[in-house]
């Protein structure tokens, strides 16, 4: 990572944003550990040995030069198949070499998000930890990995590890130009590039943001996540963000992006690309926020069905009526068409999940949820005998 801030990549085609808690990105959340966070940094920081195809070793420096960047390789390669994930890699020079792990969306598995970071490293000592830069942004790729390997989703996740973005983002300009040439759909990729420094314990990130397709849109979700699920983080938003890392090829080819980083302009690390870059210096409380806003962010949008399920809100009929709305107990749909007779109701979550679904062959029905479901934000669609209509509740 240059001294510069760094960016997190995502392209989305999703326009609607649930101002509620989505349960399973909570739950997803709540398997954050930060002592398996700072195992994976101590691992390829060299502070503790691997176990490499069961010969134990030391990481001692991740620089493309070195044998360490291809220990490192071969390192997370083994975390990700031991989760069981599909691996794939993207060799773009002689020694450059990117790694890919693929967990395969159950509906819409050619529409995919990407999460990743660099794992290369400087300075160019033969002791290099580079444990902020870059090993902080991987481990957290590392252990959402983990995490998400435990859930199921709609769209496919693919975990990317960057290789020679210190030369100058060697690998992530070689891989972009690619995307969509086997009929994929990119809808998303999340960088992250330095997330450890606090010195001044202000729990400032950044989100640096472009406006290039849907970026804006991007950074505003990242925004609502950090006060949904209470992640406390402070959110600098830097618009225009720079192009300094492996976001940056992404931005160049159109794809949208969106930023989260430690606050570069006003507390930099001053151990950046020294070989004092260590584990010790980090803000643990501040490492482990940056990562779930990484993990909220991209588990709400990979769970996120709404708009390719149909179940987007639309307008609902004039002869419609429900209420009351927001709800606590019941919610009551009437119709004033008098040949408009309500024929089912569905009751969507957040994810695109069906609930329940009711016959009803009436002109009003009554849905009772006190004891059934959470507080939150749902979708109702009522289907009559030629047309359906969607519209938002709340239950509170």
């Amino acid at each position: 990572m240059k001294k510069i801030k760094l960016i997190v990549i995502v392209i989305s085609l999703l326009n609607v944003i649930c101002s509620a808690q989505n349960p399973q990105v909570q739950n997803l959340l709540n398997d954050v550990r930060l002592d398996s966070l700072t195992n994976f940094v101590r691992q390829l920081s060299g502070e503790k040995s691997v176990k490499i195809n069961g010969v134990t070793d030391t990481i001692k420096s991740r620089h493309y030069q070195t044998i360490g960047n291809e220990k490192a390789f071969q390192f997370m390669k083994q975390e990700f198949i031991r989760y069981g994930y599909q691996i794939d890699s993207f060799a773009f020079n002689t020694n450059g070499k990117n790694l890919f792990a693929i967990k395969t969306g159950y509906k819409y598995p050619n529409r995919r998000f990407m999460f990743g970071a660099h794992y290369d490293n400087q300075p160019t000592t033969t002791i290099a930890p580079g444990a902020d830069d870059n090993a902080s942004g991987s481990s957290t790729v590392l252990e959402a990995g983990r995490i998400f390997s435990n859930y199921n989703f709609p769209y496919t996740i693919v975990f990317a590890l960057w290789d020679e973005e210190e030369p100058g983002l060697l690998g992530s300009i070689a891989y972009v130009p690619a995307i969509g040439s086997n009929n994929d759909t990119l809808m998303g990729y999340i960088n992250v590039d330095m997330l450890g420094w606090d010195g001044n314990n202000d729990s400032i990130a950044d989100i640096n943001v472009r406006p290039v397709a849907n970026s804006i849109t991007l950074s505003n979700r990242a925004q609502s996540c950090n006060s949904i699920y209470n992640i406390q983080l402070g959110l600098h938003i830097v618009n225009p963000g720079n192009g300094s890392t492996d976001h940056a090829p992404f931005w160049y080819n159109n794809f949208s992006a969106i930023g989260i980083d430690e606050e570069y302009d006003n507390d930099f690390n001053p151990y950046w690309h020294t070989p004092a870059d260590s584990l010790g210096q980090f803000n643990l409380s501040f490492y482990q926020k940056c990562s779930k806003l990484a993990y909220a962010t991209l588990a709400d949008l990979a769970m996120d069905t709404l708009n390719t399920v149909g179940i987007s809100e639309n307008t609902f009929a004039a002869q419609f009526q429900l209420y009351p709305n927001p709800f606590t107990e019941q919610i009551t749909i009437h119709s004033d068409g008098q040949n408009e007779l309500i024929k089912k109701v569905t009751l969507f979550d957040c994810t695109g999940r069906i609930i329940f679904e009711k016959q009803v062959d009436n002109h009003y029905t009554t849905l009772f949820m006190s004891e059934i479901f959470n507080n939150g934000v749902y979708f109702l669609k009522v289907f009559t005998s030629e047309n359906s209509f969607v519209k938002k509740i709340i239950k509170q």
